[in-house]
């Protein structure tokens, strides 16, 4: 059985969060998608078109369980998609771009991310 409250708590977020990027800003937004082992990333401008895109399951990174070593974790992994999706940003010739996280909470993973793509010249 489903928790219906949850659900609802989850999708109300994500409807208002993305509302307010899209009302307010004429930047293209950054769209991050998490499932529990991977992370999903595009920059899609106002008409809806992707101008660049990374995902965790590109990267080159042990998929071996037992493998816990610093740069394995989920955490080290989203820094170096941050890094990987920079890189693509400023080749498509983007310099900002505005967060739009959904239902995640600014922690862990999706934080790692936009300070990595911070870090590596594109402003969020």
């Amino acid at each position: 059985m489903t928790n219906n409250k949850s659900d609802t708590r989850q999708a109300k977020r994500a409807l208002r969060v993305s509302s307010r990027v899209l009302d307010r800003s004429d930047l293209p937004r950054l769209v991050v998608k998490r499932s529990n082992q991977h992370l999903h990333a595009q920059i899609i401008d106002r008409s809806g078109k992707v101008l660049a895109a990374a995902s965790s399951m590109a990267l080159s990174h042990s998929s071996d369980a037992s493998d816990k070593t610093p740069s394995s974790t989920k955490t080290n992994i989203a820094t170096q998609l941050g890094v990987k999706l920079a890189e693509l940003a400023k080749k498509a010739g983007l310099s900002a771009a505005v967060l739009d996280r959904g239902e995640y909470r600014f922690h862990g993973r999706i934080k790692a991310l936009v300070e990595s793509l911070n870090t590596n010249g594109l402003k969020i």
